[in-house]
């Protein structure tokens, strides 16, 4: 019988409280899922930090079981194990930060026997921005869609060693891609998911990395997915496409206008992939088709979950958590955190 009460952890500027609320119950077309593990994104300390008042349940990366389902869900059953992306606009509800949580039943996918909920709860914002950014933003092609003899199109992506590049350098290599990737200390790690060229950005001038832009893959690249989108990453990228046909880059983070007017005077077309475009947006149906893609891959060991850091404690365990985010020191791995550890329960 699901509980009327649950823990849930709130998020402010500086607080992280843990508090007992209400168990949420779904609505039409969403499951709630007994959380068994839960991972962080940078957003989930952003938000809180630059937003005046903000507080919430913050999160969006779920693993557990079905436990409720809504009217007109007919994917999933109680008792079903899944993963899910959380809508990031559902209110304190869908927050990942507690017990239970509603998800959205497009967002929602079966995990397979040997995939553990750890290694599941990393595959969803992070995987489904890759989704988005690559195929629906780039335009380009999906796994199978490259036509045999065809030129092999190149793609850069800037922050190869975060989440989302990671993920984004195997849908492009699933893809048929040539794959450029700038990172600083995690080549051997890139290296192993097959990325044709690695431009380590330490130690380098702006001049220098646009000379070696310019020179990846023989000067043939046109696309580029800035993950990073801070610090000049997205400026540095239409400098070295400047001049090329059809140059396009898509990137994460809010810039100013005049930046993004100076890149189009360049010639480099530039669009912002946001996540959540996946609840409510043009992206919903290629969500879904993408989720469902995720937990046979992972299952079939052809797509490899980001590494997984328990961070212990449970719910209390999200402060330091999101204090390592904060502070810059998480790379090339995923925060998560495993429910039944939390003090309590």
């Amino acid at each position: 019988m699901t509980p009327k009460i649950q823990k849930s952890v709130w998020v402010g500027k500086t607080d992280r409280i843990i508090k007992e609320v209400p168990v949420p119950s779904p609505e039409k077309g969403e499951v709630l899922i007994k959380n068994v593990a839960v991972a962080s994104n940078p957003k989930d300390w952003k938000l809180p930090y630059y937003i005046p008042n903000y507080a919430a349940v913050e999160g969006n990366d779920v693993a557990g079981f079905v436990e409720q389902v809504g009217e007109g869900v007919t994917k999933f059953k109680v008792g079903d194990k899944v993963a899910a992306f959380t809508e990031m606009r559902g209110g304190d509800r869908t927050g990942a930060y507690q017990q239970y949580s509603i998800a959205p039943s497009h967002t929602t996918f079966h995990l397979g026997p040997e995939t553990s909920f750890e290694d599941g709860s990393t595959l969803t914002l992070a995987y489904m921005t890759a989704v988005i950014g690559v195929y629906q933003r780039l335009g380009l092609p999906q796994p199978g869609q490259k036509k045999e003899g065809s030129k092999k199109e190149g793609l850069l992506i800037w922050g190869g060693a975060t989440t989302v590049g990671y993920f984004a350098i195997q849908l492009a290599k699933m893809s048929g891609l040539y794959v450029v990737a700038v990172a600083g200390s995690s080549a051997p790690l890139l290296s192993s998911l097959g990325v044709d060229e690695i431009l380590d950005y330490r130690n380098k001038s702006h001049e220098d990395l646009v000379s070696e832009i310019r020179k990846a893959y023989d000067g043939q690249l046109h696309y580029a997915f800035d993950v990073v989108s801070e610090n000049g990453t997205l400026e540095t990228i239409a400098e070295a496409f400047q001049g090329r046909s059809g140059a396009k880059a898509t990137y994460t983070l809010t810039y100013d206008d005049k930046v993004l007017d100076e890149i189009k005077e360049k010639g480099v077309e530039t669009v912002r992939t946001l996540v959540g475009t996946a609840h409510g947006g043009d992206s919903e149906a290629l969500a879904e088709e993408y989720f469902d893609k995720v937990g046979r891959w992972v299952e079939e060991g052809s797509f490899k979950p980001m590494k997984v850091t328990i961070v212990p404690g449970g719910l209390g365990g999200v402060k330091e958590g999101l204090r390592r985010l904060q502070e810059g020191e998480v790379r090339g791995e995923k925060l998560v955190y495993r429910i039944n550890e939390t003090e309590g329960l």
